[in-house]
């Protein structure tokens, strides 16, 4: 499908009259790490001395092909996406779910090589709240804990992709083992309800199915889990170790 989105409303320049923010909208931007520790008026309030857009984009439709330019911060306020790899035997490996609240590749905005690494999707009927690179900065220098956040933003999604990368030498089962260690973790219990199908936790760990199943297989056998569907009980947290 070919990319286009749909361009809701955005906020008008100064000297225009100022559209109210939508609720959907401001709430998905309060979820996102870079407006953490602002109130909602604090939101409206920057968000008066900016232009911004919101652009609507059908399930399927695609968001970013792998390989095109990164220009503006967008930050899904309603909906999912999700972003995918092919991989070298045909088959796409989802490498993640952005939720309301996620911004899209923020690493690579400023990047001397600033294109999308991935092909982004909308896995759902999703908003993106897209704000140009100059009014950021704008914003940066207008309120310093913007910039603050913006870099703890970044040095998250580094310490993310050294996980991903550390996973590359693991096997299937190790992979799993880690990826419930996260959950637990996560969750904060051992009695886990997972988000993700069969399905998409393979296509996560770049495998197919059938290597996924066997595995948690294994760990059933073994008495470190049992699972029903989507719930997962760890019975044994130190046999994923």
């Amino acid at each position: 499908m070919l990319k286009q989105g749909f361009y809701l409303c955005f906020s008008l320049h100064l000297h225009e009259k100022y559209i109210p923010m939508d609720i959907d909208t401001l709430n998905g931007l309060k979820r996102c790490p870079l407006f953490q520790g602002f109130t909602a008026e604090d939101i409206m309030s920057l968000m008066h001395a900016v232009r911004y857009r919101v652009v609507r984009y059908a399930k399927g439709e695609i968001f970013a092909i792998a390989g095109d330019p990164c220009l503006h911060i967008d930050i899904v306020v309603k909906g999912e996406m999700i972003a995918k790899v092919a991989s070298p035997f045909g088959h796409s490996v989802r490498m993640s779910l952005h939720h309301s609240g996620n911004m899209l590749a923020p690493a690579f905005l400023y990047a001397k090589n600033n294109v999308y690494p991935v092909t982004v999707e909308a896995s759902t009927e999703a908003y993106v709240f897209r704000l140009m690179p100059d009014d950021l900065e704008n914003l940066f220098s207008v309120e310093p804990r913007l910039y603050l956040n913006f870099i703890k933003v970044i040095s998250n999604i580094v310490a993310h992709l050294t996980k991903r990368v550390s996973m590359l030498s693991m096997s299937v089962k190790e992979r799993l083992c880690f990826y419930l260690q996260e959950e637990i973790v996560r969750q904060g219990t051992t009695d886990l309800m997972l988000t993700l199908s069969r399905q998409e936790m393979a296509e996560s760990f770049g495998v197919q199915k059938y290597s996924l199943q066997r595995c948690l297989n294994e760990l059933k056998q073994e008495g470190i889990i049992d699972y029903d569907g989507r719930h997962i009980k760890v019975l044994k947290p130190s046999g994923l170790t």
